[in-house]
């Protein structure tokens, strides 16, 4: 248990950590390439070492240099069988996309996590993969890690998502592209692209129409460069955080902006919060610097599509309540209760510590603005680094005798969080 000292405001420059999910793509898509590639500046974190671990563990080799990476690779026609389990430590993202990765190659491979990783859904992906001819035998009647991929070969299909879930397409879509003839995904909604676009970079034909894709498969992936923005998710703390504290200013650079994961600046926009956007770059990956004071905002409703696109910020919009002059409301957001932790149940926890008033539903939550803080309040990180993240701050904000118990998850996406958030403390 840690406790804080109040902070006053944080002004400053923060340039956030490079983005995990195109970091993680990285290192798949050029393992998966013929070639060499590099990728620059991508980010190291726990979850993004489950991934390269991975990767090398079929024979894909990486050579550390100033500034990132060096791929080389015979390509995923090639790959060879692991010899020993591949630990996809806290990383949905590396065993559901990993699981599309090797599910067409023909080979056998077991995949595992951590305590919270074994309990979070894999049919998601399996069920899909599945119908394209893919083999498993996994844990708790096929839906957990440990999961064995077993030999065998795929066929294109069409599929329809049963999910909003950027992970599973892009499962079926790194399947695909492996698989002869033309796969087809169907999105329930618009979901984060960065694969994608990596596909296409790569050479692989691959179309968008609508919420329909469509990618051509055995295709021969050549290696490319990748220069890694940073992370809009990590950048979403400190949004967040300038409106937490009084007299606050930061400048978040080098941010990608990317509308299929930027949709928390949407939502601001709804609050009545004015921000900036500044020297606004980059090709099919835009980035940018955003200029954001403390100020007045209201609270919104967050429903529909959107909420596809900021999954990952909502319990920091949540939290925001607690500040904004009207209640904060999310709903179809049940995606929220299988991440790292039931972020709904999270969140609220933290919250009713603090003495907030707060409704718990299925898919959401409703925060209303504090009227009192608890300033005994023991929070919890939930071995969830966004949950840590958002309960540093918190203490932070209303000091006291408010506790968190853990922090050490935060490094799953941000190391330094901490060390970051302290060198803007005024």
């Amino acid at each position: 248990m840690k406790k804080f000292k109040k902070v006053k405001s944080i002004k400053g420059t923060v340039r956030v950590p490079s983005d995990k999910s195109i970091s993680h793509r990285s290192f798949m898509l050029l393992s998966m390439a013929k070639g060499r590639g590099r990728v620059i500046d991508p980010l190291l974190s726990a979850d993004t070492k489950a991934t390269m671990a991975a990767m090398r563990a079929v024979g894909v080799q990486f050579e550390e240099t100033v500034n990132g990476f060096v791929i080389t690779s015979d390509g995923y026609q090639n790959f060879k069988e692991p010899s020993d389990v591949i630990d996809c430590m806290n990383s949905g993202t590396s065993a559901r996309l990993l699981t599309g990765v090797f599910a067409p190659t023909n080979k056998y491979y077991v995949l595992t996590g951590d305590n919270s990783m074994r309990k979070r859904p894999m049919d998601r992906v399996i069920l899909p993969l599945t119908e394209m001819g893919a083999k498993f035998a996994a844990r708790d009647n096929g839906s957990k890690l440990p999961l064995t991929i077993l030999p065998s070969v795929t066929n294109p299909v069409e599929l329809t998502a049963s999910t909003k879930s950027a992970q599973v397409k892009s499962a079926i879509l790194l399947a695909g592209v492996q698989t002869e003839g033309v796969t087809t995904y169907t999105e329930k909604a618009v979901t984060r692209n960065h694969t994608e676009i990596m596909l296409s970079a790569l050479g692989a034909n691959l179309t968008v129409d609508g919420l329909k894709i469509s990618v051509e498969g055995a295709a021969d992936l050549r290696s490319i460069d990748v220069v890694v923005p940073g992370d809009f998710s990590s950048a979403a703390f400190f949004l967040g955080g300038t409106l937490m504290f009084d007299n606050s200013e930061l400048i978040l650079e080098n941010v990608g902006l990317n509308p299929t994961r930027s949709g928390m600046l949407n939502v601001l926009t709804q609050m009545g919060v004015k921000y900036e956007i500044d020297s606004e770059r980059g090709g099919a990956e835009k980035l940018g610097d955003i200029c954001i004071k403390s100020q007045s905002f209201e609270g919104c409703t967050i429903d529909g599509d959107i909420v596809a696109n900021m999954i990952d910020e909502l319990p920091m919009v949540a939290t925001l309540g607690l500040f904004a002059n009207s209640p904060v409301t999310i709903r179809n957001a049940k995606e929220l209760r299988v991440k790292e932790s039931d972020r709904i149940e999270a969140t609220l926890y933290n919250l009713r510590q603090l003495g907030a008033e707060v409704e718990e539903y299925e898919d959401g939550m409703k925060v209303y603005p504090i009227k009192s803080v608890n300033d005994k309040a023991e929070l919890k990180a939930f071995d969830d680094h966004r949950m840590a993240m958002i309960a540093i701050m918190l203490a932070k904000r209303f000091g006291g005798n408010i506790t968190v118990d853990d922090m050490q998850c935060v490094d799953v996406s941000f190391p330094t969080f901490i060390e970051t958030f302290e060198s803007l403390e005024q």
